[in-house]
């Protein structure tokens, strides 16, 4: 044998030995440390779960809040345009296309705007947008017509308009289709 060949056994003979030392301290470590590791490990993961869980309802509850917030601010934009244009001498309303077809009345749309405040002796005009004719009929579908106003048929492209001289609520809706309702107040 070279003494390049000593060598090589001589050095892979100690690798050998150090690694056999230090798996056998570390095994008479981890002989006294396993427990605690495994019960460290099951606390990290309840502590897990439980962050989780809390997030998921803070997420749900600002998710709920930030809806509740938009509607309202939503609501409160309308109001304020109304308020802003009620000064109007006239105010136009739109019979929308589609009023005709039942579905409307879902997102209170079949009446554009569906609801209006105006002051006492302002005039709102009525224009009929769809394909098809209908009225504007004081009063509600429930009671029927009260006889304050009633454009009879409008047809397609054709107005009709009402001046309010007295301060109240006002209620309409079309007789030929009785999902399509809209309000007026006048004050």
């Amino acid at each position: 044998m070279t003494s390049m060949d000593k060598a090589g056994i001589i050095i892979a003979i100690a690798v050998v030995a150090v690694a056999l030392s230090i798996t056998s301290f570390s095994g008479s470590l981890n002989s006294g440390f396993v427990p605690a590791v495994e019960e460290s490990t099951i606390s990290i993961k309840e502590a897990s779960q439980s962050i989780q869980e809390s997030s998921s309802e803070a997420i749900e509850k600002v998710s709920e809040t930030t809806k509740q917030a938009a509607k309202e601010t939503k609501e409160f934009g309308e109001v304020a345009k109304e308020l802003a244009t009620s000064k109007s001498s006239s105010r136009l309303v739109s019979i929308p296309s589609g009023t005709s077809i039942p579905g409307c009345e879902k997102v209170d749309l079949c009446y554009d705007p569906p609801s209006l405040i105006i002051f006492k002796g302002a005039e709102i005009i009525w224009r009929n947008d769809d394909t098809s004719s209908h009225t504007v009929t004081s009063g509600n579908i429930i009671e029927g017509p009260n006889g304050i106003f009633d454009s009879g048929l409008i047809n397609v492209d054709a107005t009709f308009s009402f001046k309010f001289k007295e301060v109240g609520s006002y209620d309409y809706f079309c007789m030929i289709h009785p999902w399509a309702n809209g309000s007026v107040i006048v004050t």
